[in-house]
């Protein structure tokens, strides 16, 4: 049987724009804390390697979050904390999906932590760059739209961390994995 870290388990939001420094973090955090990985761009990637931009992936887009939430909601019911690296920059400043979102928790009796992540526009850019991806070049291309429909600060409509991925990542593990583990936010029933 597997030991669980948590009385309930926990949806893990790791959020910012792409290229904020999720993947880092969440990588970092798994090795200290037992929960299910879920990144929406291996959902994406099986059908949009190289682009996240344009009609086909927009139309297609609402599906692979509906898949990506039914995997995070069967495992929370299973009993599995669940860590979401997933932008959400667009979707957290709208009122249906902060309800979706939390209902989604309610539903699977799981405690919802965010963490949001941030840093300046020079480091986004220049870590957008050198991590040379396909569906990064529309990104680059595009600076200016691209921030307009992912900005780097948007208002979290929930209890949240924080994080200024410029600082030391060690660091920022340490803080992410301790407001994780001691979070005591509104549980649900």
């Amino acid at each position: 049987m597997r030991k669980r870290s948590f009385q309930k388990p926990r949806l893990i939001l790791i959020m910012g724009v792409a290229g904020s420094g999720k993947t880092t973090l969440s990588r970092e955090i798994l090795r200290r804390v037992p929960a299910v990985y879920l990144d929406n761009n291996h959902i994406a990637d099986a059908f949009f390697p190289h682009t996240r931009n344009g009609r086909s992936y927009e139309k297609i887009r609402p599906r692979f979050y509906q898949a990506l939430y039914r995997i995070t909601e069967a495992n929370l019911k299973l009993g599995n904390s669940v860590l979401l690296d997933v932008p959400h920059t667009k979707d957290v400043q709208t009122r249906s999906w902060q309800v979706s979102i939390s209902q989604l928790a309610i539903r699977s009796k799981a405690e919802m932590v965010v963490i949001w992540c941030h840093c300046s526009e020079k480091v986004l850019r220049t870590r957008i760059r050198s991590r040379g991806e396909a569906r990064d070049s529309w990104k680059l291309k595009n600076w200016k739209r691209f921030l307009k429909r992912e900005p780097i600060e948007v208002d979290i409509p929930f209890p949240h961390f924080d994080l200024n991925t410029e600082k030391n990542v060690s660091s920022n593990v340490n803080a992410a994995v301790s407001y994780i583990k001691d979070y005591v936010g509104q549980l649900t029933n």
